[in-house]
């Protein structure tokens, strides 16, 4: 399926009719909105509704560049730039509150993306002349990316780490009316609502030989069981599909010296890239406008800096071609990361959301320090490091440490941190020593959006400490 970038005005007014809405109530359409089964006439109007759903996942709030680089902002790899955002500079304290604009953004854009899956789902059997293969096709991308929005939901604004907390998040699988009111469910009821999706997904897209990484494909389902799997602490099935992805032949690690050169012209071309979401001149990414700004930008310029923590983490690791990737000589004399310093000219730099990396780091999570040392030596040697024996991780412990590590030095700026702390139950441990406020086991996620709260009329039940 080759992406339309322009979407018509036919596209234009099913995406409007999907995402128009009184958010604060998770509505997913308008009052005024033609129903889906009347939009959906033939294939081509479906297929502009698809690209619609993947333009969803590309605004500024979600994979534009907040949702990932908050995750970091709100752990030992960020702090907030000289812009004095009280809103930003509370991740960089780690002290996030419920009326923070952030946090309302993101909650909002991701619901948006289950909203237009979901008006996918419902409205794609009444295509008339489609193949099923073709229906399926869509289907199970459709399915795939309401899990990955769920899934990221749960993530930032759930308990994922316990499976036996209520604090999952209001899971959506219908196209809702103006006045519907979802509650929370469980995070037990949460996980199994986005794998049951994906599960689907990988049914209905088996057999493909698709891997363009601008769009869901087999891979790309394997790898997010993969990672929901981890975050389960289901081990047996997280190996088991990482393995999938791995052993599926279209991917593959680049080696030390040529590590940098990946994120070179906007991230576009690599083996390593599972899924990634293109911009290009016209639809732009914000990456390079709040990690790096320009060469000579002053920090007023930039909203994402690096921690001086992450320097020294750098720097205990001799070696380590990742370090290559932070400016420490910054003329103005702060950090950062250089990861999306590559585009000025057209600021097009891709959202990297899956790496084949991840999967050899889940597998080596997944498979314990026996059987699991191996993979993680692939990373280190693969990133010009050596590799450990036994004897450097000699008990369960010290190896989860290294595992740990190796995801940052590896996801640094990508997304990952914050919540590999969350689900490790490392935040406080990790985070209270950078900072004067008070942190507790609460701070492992953020805050339920209070408008969120409040229009719902006590249905959406706050996070504790919030």
């Amino acid at each position: 399926m080759k992406k339309i970038k322009n979407i018509s005005v036919f596209g234009f007014i099913l995406v409007s009719a999907m995402l128009i809405s009184s958010c604060a109530k998770l509505n997913q359409v308008s009052p005024t909105a033609v129903q889906s089964t009347q939009l959906f006439k033939d294939s081509i109007g479906l297929s502009e509704a698809v690209t619609g759903m993947y333009s969803t996942l590309e605004v500024p709030e979600y994979y534009g560049a907040y949702y990932p680089m908050l995750a970091d902002l709100n752990s030992d790899n960020g702090v907030s730039g000289g812009y004095n955002n009280t809103s930003l500079d509370e991740f960089g304290t780690y002290s996030v509150t419920s009326s923070n604009i952030f946090i309302q953004n993101t909650y909002v854009a991701i619901y948006k993306t289950i909203a237009a899956a979901n008006a996918i789902i419902a409205g794609e059997n009444t295509v008339k002349g489609a193949s099923a293969a073709y229906l399926d096709n869509i289907k199970g991308q459709a399915l795939t990316l309401r899990a990955m929005g769920h899934f990221d939901l749960l993530r930032a604004f759930g308990y994922h780490w316990d499976l036996n907390s209520p604090y999952g998040v209001p899971v959506i699988t219908t196209v809702q009316s103006t006045n519907s009111i979802v509650p929370r469910s469980t995070v037990s009821a949460t996980y199994a609502s986005i794998i049951a999706d994906l599960t689907q997904a990988a049914t209905l897209l088996n057999g493909s030989s698709e891997r363009n990484p601008n769009y869901v494909n087999p891979a790309i389902v394997n790898a997010l069981l993969a990672r929901v799997y981890l975050y389960e602490k289901d081990y047996t099935n997280a190996a088991n599909y990482a393995s999938l992805v791995i052993n599926d032949g279209a991917y593959q690690l680049t080696d030390a010296g040529h590590y940098a050169a990946m994120y070179g012209n906007g991230a576009k071309n690599s083996t390593e890239f599972i899924f990634q979401l293109p911009f290009d001149f016209q639809n732009q990414s914000q990456y390079y406008a709040t990690t790096y700004a320009r060469p000579e930008a002053a920090s007023t310029e930039v909203l994402f800096i690096a921690n001086s923590d992450l320097q020294s983490f750098f720097e205990a690791r001799s070696g380590d071609v990742r370090y290559n990737l932070m400016d420490t000589t910054n003329a103005n004399g702060y950090l950062r990361t250089l990861k999306y310093s590559s585009d000025g000219k057209y600021k097009d730099n891709s959202a990297l959301l899956i790496r084949i990396a991840e999967m050899y780091l889940i597998r080596a999570e997944a498979r314990g320090r026996i059987q699991g040392l191996a993979d993680l030596n692939t990373i280190r040697v693969n990133r010009g490091l050596s590799a450990l024996t036994l004897a450097d991780v000699p008990d369960n412990a010290t190896y989860a440490q290294a595992v740990l590590d190796e995801n940052r030095a590896e996801f640094n700026f990508e997304g990952h941190r914050y919540f590999d702390l969350a689900r490790t139950g490392q935040v406080v441990n990790i985070l209270q020593p950078l900072t004067s406020s008070g942190l507790s086991v609460s701070n492992s996620c953020f805050p339920i959006p209070l408008r969120e709260i409040n229009a719902a009329n006590g249905t959406v039940v706050q996070n504790p400490g919030y």
